[in-house]
């Protein structure tokens, strides 16, 4: 056997397992499909045994393949422990920083300041995943969770931003049409755009002094996507109830209008905060608390889309 095996070749393996193909792996790594492929081939040839059975749509492991995967995740899980344990000894933040983030929060509120903070922190790479999802920090290799919705109790510690505050809105033109709803009863009788998820359509809750009720509005528009129907309220199609953070520039710019801003409106009687998560540990990693501090900054205090809006 040669023991000549690098740490590229065995993160290389490691991601063939987890996506399946050449494509994806080298994708993620900057490099073209044959070259995975020829790593993947140089490694079996220093292991001195076949890893994998290619297919012609698929890969797989062999039993030596599993066994390899058993000792190389624990040899990157080490590597990666003692290079954190660098890293949080070093006075400058460095190193890859993991985030997960809604898909319109992170379009809207992250990525615009992803290259400020790039310039201001060199030695740091981050990695931005999208995703509505809920990814488990510890299994993806998350270093931070960015949530929004009611926070549970868990083991991951939180750093919260502020909580969410929530809008109705419509068009000049729809208003200018079918008239201004005076009260939430009023709504009954107006097209709304309602989100619709897993659960079924979204409640509309709506009251005053802390004291609200849902109300089951109704519409020509469902959608599990919060553009699509923000989309269709620019294009007058009708009334929506959304976060200030996703329709507050409307708001300033005057595409959208607020409807019944006297009431207090939300999708949940419960409190829903912004929060970064991440993993409770003895020490935070400075390049992780970096991230945190200036996001915080950014957002403000209230955050600044509810003082512009």
């Amino acid at each position: 056997m040669n023991y000549d095996v690098t740490f590229l070749e065995i993160k290389l393996f490691l991601q063939t397992i987890q996506f399946g193909n050449f494509s994806e792996v080298a994708r993620r790594n900057d490099m073209t499909p044959s070259s995975v492929s020829r790593k993947m081939s140089q490694l079996e040839d220093k292991v001195g045994t076949k890893l994998f059975h290619r297919h012609t749509r698929a890969i797989s492991l062999t039993e030596e393949g599993s066994a390899f995967a058993k000792y190389g995740r624990e040899i990157m899980a080490q590597f990666e422990q003692v290079t954190e344990q660098i890293e949080q000894k070093a006075d400058t933040p460095r190193g890859v920083v993991r985030i997960s983030a809604p898909v319109a929060f992170g379009r809207l509120h992250v990525a615009p300041y992803l290259s400020e903070f790039l310039s201001k922190y060199p030695r740091v790479n981050i990695e931005l995943i999208q995703s509505d999802d809920y990814l488990d920090p510890a299994k993806e290799g998350i270093d931070l969770l960015i949530r929004i919705g009611v926070m549970q109790d868990s083991n991951l510690r939180i750093k919260r931003f502020g909580k969410q505050s929530y809008v109705m809105a419509a068009s000049p033109t729809y208003l200018k049409v079918f008239g201004t709803p005076k009260s939430p009863e009023e709504l009954l009788h107006h097209n709304c755009l309602v989100f619709k998820g897993t659960n079924g359509l979204q409640r509309w809750f709506i009251g005053k002094n802390g004291s609200k009720r849902p109300y089951d509005v109704k519409g020509n528009l469902y959608s599990n996507n919060a553009d699509t129907l923000v989309e269709g309220a620019l294009n007058g199609s009708g009334i929506v109830l959304f976060p200030t953070w996703l329709i507050g520039k409307h708001l300033r710019d005057g595409t959208l209008e607020s409807v019944l801003s006297q009431f207090e409106s939300s999708t949940t009687l419960d409190v829903q905060e912004i929060a970064a998560l991440y993993l409770d540990t003895d020490k935070l990693a400075p390049k992780v608390r970096a991230v945190i501090d200036f996001y915080s900054g950014k957002f403000g205090s209230p955050c600044y889309w509810d003082t512009e809006s």
